[in-house]
């Protein structure tokens, strides 16, 4: 039976806990253990059900580390082979785990193994998350299989082909563990958000894959311990999205999505300013202003990345899209996966 350690970072919500650590016990064939990494919630552990996971762990802390450090320090714990990042607003259905497990065991070249994962508030439709699959245009925007900037599709089967992607939302993502910790393992000054995309291009660029395996489901509440309007959510999507490409991409790749991706951010900061929406103009700001007084922080981080490559940027770019996602959804009106499949999409399929 294979050993898997779900690692659950916890900042607050004693019910929302309860119910996922109530999915986990009926888990179906493997041997789990529960790692739960108090992030500053404040809550005490006798309320949270642990009596079901009798050797289950309770990491304390009383500051919030961080989504990044949260899950470091609970694999630092574990002792399976495979790990599965699990938030504390998401549930799984009983074979998941089991199904990602097996995937990962069964073929050597994959560092990470990712379910479907469905909105827990409409589960006929995909959470915002990554969906089906997360993939990366050329400038560092996301979308995934099943949603497209805001636009979310329902579940018709439509994405149920087992597939390669790019990344996938560590809200509930499966790695081998060794792999996990070869590539440093979540990037902590990234707090939350963008940190395990950050993760996953580099374990690409290492030579190894990341595969969605939609029969295993997940069901995700999002944007419970930051508000998906917040200003710290827009900040940390922007600046980590920044010091990705710069940590992760080869020099002439860097220097040509840079001057775009600067005045594509420009350009969505003046149409908030246009809006007033200073919340977002504001982080975009800020962002930048981190990016340009953080070199040390950046070159060090950059140089440990490129250290790890084994991969040219030629392969890492046939499995980015080539143009911008901005583009064709704003402008070319493509709002599916399926319609951006007509836009010189990469290959999903190994």
């Amino acid at each position: 039976m294979l050993g898997v350690s779900a690692i659950i970072p916890h900042a607050g919500g004693r019910e929302i806990l309860r119910e996922c650590l109530d999915s986990l016990e009926k888990s179906t064939g493997v041997a789990l253990e529960v790692i739960i990494v108090d992030n500053g919630s404040g809550e005490s552990p006798s309320d949270w059900g642990l009596e079901r996971f009798p050797g289950a762990q309770h990491l304390r802390y009383e500051c919030r580390l961080g989504f990044a450090a949260a899950c470091n320090r609970g694999v630092e714990a574990a002792t399976g082979d495979y790990i599965f990042l699990l938030n504390n607003d998401a549930v799984v259905e009983p074979d998941a785990i089991e199904l990602l497990a097996g995937r990962l065991a069964g073929d050597g070249s994959l560092a990470a193994a990712a379910p479907k994962i469905l909105w827990y508030h409409d589960r006929s439709r995909f959470d915002y998350s990554s969906a089906c699959g997360g993939w990366l245009d050329r400038y560092g925007i996301p979308f995934c299989r099943g949603r497209v900037f805001d636009t979310l599709e329902r579940d018709l089967g439509q994405y149920d082909a087992e597939t390669d992607a790019f990344w996938a939302a560590g809200a509930a993502l499966m790695f081998r563990r060794e792999l996990y910790l070869e590539a440093g393992g979540l990037e902590e000054p990234f707090f939350a958000h963008m940190e395990e995309i950050d993760l996953l291009w580099r374990l690409q660029l290492m030579g190894y894959r990341l595969q969605i395996v939609p029969r295993a489901v997940a069901y995700h509440r999002g944007a419970v311990t930051i508000k998906s309007n917040s200003y710290l959510k827009h900040y940390l999507n922007h600046r980590n999205s920044l010091a990705m490409l710069f940590r992760n991409y080869g020099v002439l790749n860097l220097l040509g999505a840079a001057p775009i991706r600067f005045g594509m951010d420009a350009a969505f900061a003046f149409q908030n300013l246009f809006q007033l929406n200073f919340t977002r103009l504001r982080a975009v700001a800020a962002a930048w202003v981190w990016i340009l007084f953080s070199p040390v922080y950046l070159m060090k981080g950059r140089r440990a990345v490129q250290r790890l490559r084994r991969v040219p940027d030629k392969i890492i770019a046939r499995r980015i899209f080539r143009g911008s996602i901005a583009w064709q959804y704003y402008v070319r009106r493509r709002r599916t996966f399926r319609e951006l499949e007509e836009a010189d999409l990469p290959a999903t399929h190994h």
